[in-house]
């Protein structure tokens, strides 16, 4: 069973994390937006393109049935190498023309840089990171050449992925509003996350995940992920939410068989909440209709 001690609606582990342990899933707070050539926006899947929002590159999964209706969007980020950091395997590993296909869903898949990935690291007094600029260009893009429904904005992130999501609303809920994180927390000064806006999120964690651990660590660079307790704790306090929570029966998520439970805080403005697996595996295999109907479930309370 899992080493964790669930005390009100926040946890911790018991195990001592080192201060040693060295992983690419940590947001970068790069500046400049990396430079990106075109050969590296490779085409995948059914439906999938190319395009291009302010001079940057992303890829684009569209439903294969055709609508005249305006369509959500999804946000996706991936991680940093190795762990899914192209759009292309952040793809295979999370099922999204699946997704788009069943859910009528526009999918951009952004370009990060080839180190952290992402300018994703919460800043008191910070603007907008480039990376928080270069999402808004992807929906303005969307919005005005595929038909996308700006009042209906959602982002999905793994590993460093999960943390530029974070990022996205804290800094902009009026257009991204909600979020699904998978495997990361926010990075940086939870304080400056302050949305004018309640923002929909659930998190999903393996409860060993030792490179990226639930306690959260300082990088070598001296960055700091924070806990899913204190990252929790942050957005139970900008969604309203009560003290209380309603712990959902364990079921299967992952192909291996290991159970996850899914915890939903109480009196919430907007959705708030997690999801622990019992696994210890950074990037586990989950069953994709599962996992779909999750973030369906999430996106739709949210718009």
């Amino acid at each position: 069973m899992w080493n964790i001690t669930i005390s009100s609606p926040v946890f911790t582990l018991t195990t001592l994390l080192s201060a040693s342990i060295l992983s690419a899933c940590s947001g970068g707070s790069s500046s400049e937006p990396p430079i990106v050539s075109k050969d590296k926006c490779a085409i995948f899947g059914v439906g999938a393109k190319c395009d291009i929002a302010t001079g940057r590159l992303f890829q684009l999964i569209s439903p294969v049935a055709a609508s005249a209706e305006p369509r959500p969007v999804l946000l996706a980020f991936h991680g940093s190498p190795p762990s899914y950091g192209t759009p292309e395997k952040l793809n295979q590993f999370l099922a999204l023309q699946q997704f788009a296909d069943q859910y009528g869903y526009l999918i951009a898949l952004p370009q990060g840089g080839d180190d952290w990935a992402w300018s994703s690291e919460l800043q008191p007094g910070a603007t907008k990171s480039v990376d928080t600029q270069y999402a808004q260009d992807i929906i303005d893009r969307l919005v005005s050449a595929h038909n996308a429904d700006a009042s209906k904005v959602a982002t999905i992130g793994f590993s460093a992925g999960a943390m530029m999501s974070y990022q996205l609303i804290c800094q902009i809920p009026e257009q991204v509003k909600a979020a699904f994180t998978i495997s990361g927390q926010a990075v940086g000064e939870l304080a400056a996350c302050q949305p004018a806006l309640p923002v929909a999120l659930h998190h999903l964690h393996g409860t060993g995940d030792t490179e990226m651990p639930i306690n959260g660590r300082v990088t070598i660079s001296g960055k700091k992920i924070n806990s899913l307790t204190d990252t929790l704790a942050r957005f139970r306090q900008i969604n309203g939410c009560a003290s209380t929570y309603e712990e959902i029966e364990p079921k299967q998520l992952q192909t291996a068989g290991n159970l996850a439970t899914r915890f939903e805080y109480q009196g919430c403005l907007k959705v708030t909440g997690y999801t622990l697996v019992e696994t210890t595996e950074h990037q586990p295999d989950y069953i994709k209709t599962e996992l779909h109907t999750l973030m369906h479930t999430l996106f739709d309370s949210a718009f």
